[in-house]
């Protein structure tokens, strides 16, 4: 579930970056509060945050489960945006100007995470089957002499699972490729790494996988015939049975006797 989260957010804040009026000002889970961050830059920042995160399991299954998570993505700017094109434009810094440029960022994060203009716009819709809601806050503030606008836009996500441990991530899935963006991405590399490791980890048995997805442990999995009568990782290597029973003289022949120690037959 967490690994979904995890992948969802990096995704977002990859696909909004270079997409909106905040360029590359795109933060990852900003600790600062909004007003702190954006008086140190006052040009029009984005930070992706995920929060209110929901799983509705069944039994002891608290890996796969019907998951929900809001994605939220505050949008923030404190002085008049240029922009450059065929027409150069100024936006001022005014009440009415800030509103307008909070509008257009709005505008530009929806279609940055569902127009499919990237790799990782691709793997963040395949990652939210459905949005269940949509959200806007509007915030502003004057604190610290800096003056500056806010809009925070919550999206309420259904998420897919992550694959079950120890399972191989299979080829042309949408983990394969949330991995392969991920991977393609220096910074991310190692985290890319990381999940790999973490989702496909050491091999398991296919029972203890199944045990696992259903929350089971060993036992119960025994007793309802999903996983073996016996433990082979605990059986010793080798058995040494012996059987003695009733007169062997008399069901042994020579040849057979002497095989066994009794030269003649004779125990």
């Amino acid at each position: 579930m967490s690994l979904s989260r995890l992948a969802m957010r990096i995704a977002a804040a990859r696909a909004v970056k270079g997409a909106t009026l905040a360029e590359d000002r795109v933060f990852d889970s900003a600790i600062d509060p909004i007003d702190l961050t954006i008086a140190e830059n006052r040009l029009p920042i984005l930070i992706v945050m995920t929060d209110e995160h929901e799983a509705i399991p069944t039994g002891r299954d608290l890996f796969h489960a019907d998951v929900s998570c809001d994605l939220i993505i505050e949008a923030a700017i404190a002085s008049r945006v240029e922009i450059e094109g065929e027409a150069s434009i100024t936006i001022p810094h005014t009440d009415e100007g800030m509103e307008l440029v909070l509008d257009m960022m709005e505008h530009q994060v929806i279609a940055a995470l569902t127009r499919e203009r990237s790799g990782w716009s691709r793997v963040w819709m395949k990652l939210v089957p459905r949005v269940k809601r949509r959200l806007s806050r509007r915030g502003a503030s004057a604190e610290g002499g800096v003056r500056f606008a806010a809009r925070q836009i919550v999206l309420s996500c259904d998420l897919i699972e992550a694959p079950t441990d120890g399972a191989a991530i299979v080829a042309g899935s949408t983990w394969a490729d949330v991995l392969a963006v991920m991977e393609a991405d220096e910074a991310l590399e190692p985290i890319a790494d990381l999940l790999r490791l973490t989702i496909e980890g050491a091999e398991v048995a296919e029972w203890k996988r199944a045990a696992n997805m259903l929350g089971i442990h060993q036992a119960t999995a025994n007793a309802i015939g999903l996983g073996p009568v016996l433990d082979e990782g605990d059986d010793p290597a080798e058995v040494e049975v012996m059987v003695v029973t009733g007169d062997i003289s008399a069901t042994l022949d020579d040849e057979a006797a002497t095989e066994q120690g009794f030269p003649n037959g004779d125990p």
